[in-house]
């Protein structure tokens, strides 16, 4: 009978197979020989040797402004540095003292970004009129000071290097100006683009204040230009203050905002004269009539013009529990399908067990008005209210467990005590 291959015989013999398939290919390659060099299939007078400036055919021309040489391409650039200004400019108007007009006080805040290289001032076209008071900036260069030069403001900088090729700074203007009122007043345009080179954007929103309400401003939507009207909610928190009126945003700085400023209305009380109260009339001297006798009027109390109310609040009468022909059996704890408490009346005639929820009517006119962990209100449709206290202790105030629900009426209270 013939012996039967193993699966571990078959493997060791398919690998033995391959291990000698790739020792005589290993051994053929090993001793292969090339064949010496034939004869040039292209004569040698047809090949030319190749262009030795290759290199200079294949290369790319430079870059402006670009220099291998440098570490950091955009310091050692010759690019212009370009401007990105957003800002939040707040106009608040209160009443001057003293005066019949109000004062007004503006702030801008300017957020500048700068690339490839920073510049070492920010100049502003003032407007006619404006008086500026202060200029705040941590990157203010502390070896020049800012000033006016006829009607542009100038701000030495130094810029703060966000990151490679990218800087920026924050500039604070504040100016104080007194407005006469009513009038119609036109904000001021306090810009950077037309008096600093190469502002490639600037943008910002504007907020209209009164502070305690001592202006009254109404917009002048008909002389409006290039403004969009902005929600309160949607100020930025630069310019979220309570007393904000009115809120504009604007793409460039060409706009036009015109309001029409009222002072708060008031009453003047003139002090009587002579002449407008006329002759002094002096009472005569009649009969001294006595008081009759009337009804006593309790000290303290002042009922002039004092009216009865028409209506008397009716206060709820407490009745006698006892007196109803139920009486309270024990309050039941329920957590399914919600937490709220049961109770459980017994009839004393018939003695059948009622359970009822909040709200539930009993007999007759008796509804249950409220159910507490020791007491059951019933009240009646004549207002009185039923007190019925908790007769035992809390142990033997049970929880209805969840599979059992409530009994049919009639039905006993439960594995519980009752009275």
């Amino acid at each position: 009978m013939p012996r039967q291959i193993t699966k571990e015989q078959a493997v060791f013999l398919v690998g033995a197979a391959l291990f000698i398939w790739v020792a005589i290919k290993l051994a053929l390659f090993v001793t292969h020989q090339s064949s010496p060099p034939g004869p040039p299939r292209v004569q040698p007078p047809a090949a030319t040797p190749g262009d030795g400036a290759i290199g200079d055919l294949l290369a790319t021309p430079g870059l402006d402004g670009y220099d291998r040489g440098s570490s950091d391409v955009f310091i050692e650039s010759n690019l212009p540095p370009q401007l990105f200004i957003r800002s939040f400019i707040a106009h608040s108007f209160m009443r001057a003292t003293g005066t019949a007009g109000c004062s007004l006080i503006s702030s801008y805040t300017f957020e500048c970004r700068m690339a490839p290289n920073p510049i070492p001032e920010l100049r502003f076209t003032l407007p006619a009129g404006l008086n500026v008071v202060a200029v705040f900036s941590k990157e203010s260069d502390a070896e020049r000071k800012w000033g006016v030069d006829g009607k542009t403001l100038i701000v030495p900088i130094k810029p703060t290097l966000i990151k490679r090729g990218y800087y920026g700074c924050r500039i604070d203007v504040k100016a104080q100006n007194p407005v006469a009122a009513p009038s119609v007043w036109t904000a001021p345009v306090l810009a950077c683009g037309s008096a600093t080179e190469n502002v490639l954007s600037e943008s910002g929103t504007i907020a209209i204040a009164t502070p305690n309400d001592q202006v009254e401003i109404l917009a002048k939507d008909v002389t409006q230009a290039n403004l969009t009207r902005l929600a309160l909610e949607q100020v930025p928190k630069e310019l979220a203050f309570g007393s904000n009126k009115l809120a504009y945003t604007y793409r460039q700085p060409n706009y036009t905002l015109t309001l029409e400023i009222k002072p708060p209305a008031t009453t003047v009380t003139s002090i009587p004269t002579k002449s407008t109260v006329g002759p002094v009339v002096k009472p005569t001297q009649g009969p001294v009539v006595k008081p009759t006798k009337g009804p006593e009027i309790t000290k303290g109390t002042d009922t002039k013009g004092e009216e009865e109310p028409k209506e008397k609040i009716a206060f709820p009468k407490a009745g006698d529990a006892e007196s109803l022909p139920f009486k309270l059996a024990m309050i039941v704890k329920l957590e399914e399908p919600e937490p709220r408490r049961q109770a459980v009346l017994r009839n004393k005639d018939t003695q059948e067990y009622l359970r009822k929820f909040e709200g539930d009517l009993v007999m007759n006119d008796l509804s249950v008005e409220s159910i507490t962990d020791d007491a059951v209100i019933v009240k009646d449709s004549k207002g009185r209210i039923y007190r019925f206290q908790g007769r035992f202790e809390d142990k033997y105030n049970t929880t209805a467990p969840k599979d059992a629900g409530p009994t049919k009426k009639g039905g006993p209270p439960g594995k519980t005590r009752g009275g």
